[in-house]
């Protein structure tokens, strides 16, 4: 689909005050209000045409003029270059000449993945990513006021990770999410993000939703305590640890079985994932066993924002032991 919209007249045919048309007349396109150059285009995918627009000998502009839509313009017209650009006579000036704008956005689909920082949204409505493997997107450029955008994963195997307010984006492109901390990610094609340009230069999250359950790679540092004691969490003990993020709310499912402990604990403590970082958290809906044992009512706290804690009801050292702990519950976090 088109990234940008044709100008009213099709074929633009340039006069002078007597009304006769201006062969070799050089037209200078500005963005409105200034006597910075502004980009236009020679075709719907965005050929640019070159800065001035010299008129053929027929006073047209060579080709189309295309315009993005959502943009202002100023059309200076000058009589044909005599040494330099621009030095022939000013015939006629335009202030505000507003782009059409386009009766449907376009969808832009991108295929490559790795870290996008800089991808061009002019004129586009949604982003579906096609690609092998995850991608980063850290920030859209060509974004005006009121444009909206929805961002899509269409990837058979990879994941649409969107960052919020990253360093590496240029100014006037990054991206701001409901949860500050860590990226927002889309797992699948259920999953979706709309986001809105703002006056202030910033693409501000609408609306989200993260498709379906993640698992973070397992990495046996993950699992601790808030002392010396050490909690070791095999792969083979790991039988659900997946997070789920629905607006700024994290959903939080697990299961250790035959978990180990060197030394008594009063805190077992699991590592947020993917760089979030939670609330407050205060919940009993966790069950524990011993050697298996009958279950027992268990707490899950926030340890500090980086580290979701869980303890015995009522409170209590966990025991030593060998292959002797599981634990198993689901909660909600708040996520800063």
């Amino acid at each position: 689909m088109a990234l940008y919209t044709l100008a009213p007249q099709p074929w633009l045919i340039f006069l002078d005050d007597s009304g006769i048309y201006l062969p070799g007349g050089q037209l200078a396109i500005y963005v409105s209000g200034t006597m910075t150059p502004a980009t236009t285009y020679t075709s719907a995918n965005g050929t640019p045409h070159p800065f001035p627009i010299t008129l053929d000998g027929a006073g047209r502009v060579p080709g189309g003029l295309y315009l993005q839509p959502g943009l202002n313009y100023k059309f200076v017209l000058h009589e044909p270059q005599i040494e330099e650009p621009l030095d022939g006579g000013i015939v006629r000036s335009q202030d505000n000449v507003e782009a059409v704008p386009s009766s449907a956005g376009a969808s832009l689909s991108v295929v490559i993945g790795g870290d996008v920082t800089n991808l061009n949204v002019a004129g586009v409505t949604v982003i579906e990513y096609t690609g092998a493997g995850d991608v980063n997107f850290r920030g859209f450029v060509g974004g005006v006021p009121g444009q909206q955008l929805i961002v899509r994963n269409l990837s058979p195997t990879g994941k649409v990770w969107l960052w919020n307010q990253d360093g590496t984006a240029p100014a006037g492109a990054s991206l701001l999410n409901r949860v500050q901390t860590g990226p927002s990610p889309i797992t699948n094609s259920r999953g979706t993000a709309s986001y809105i340009y703002l006056s202030t230069g910033v693409w501000a999250m609408q609306d989200y939703s993260m498709g379906g359950l993640i698992t973070p790679p397992f990495n046996p540092a993950d699992f601790g305590t808030l002392d010396a004691a050490i909690w070791t969490v095999d792969p083979s003990d790991e039988f659900a640890d997946g997070f789920y993020i629905e607006g700024r709310l994290l959903s939080y499912s697990f299961y250790f079985k035959r978990t180990s402990l060197s030394a008594v604990t009063r805190f077992l403590t699991r590592a947020m994932p993917f760089g979030w970082q939670a609330g407050y958290i205060a919940s009993t809906n966790m069950t524990w066993t011993l050697n298996g044992s009958d279950f027992f009512s268990g707490s899950v706290i926030a340890a500090d924002p980086l580290r979701i804690g869980f303890a015995q009801v009522p409170s209590a050292d966990w025991p030593a032991g060998v292959n002797h702990l599981d634990l198993v519950g689901q909660i909600a976090i708040p996520l800063i």
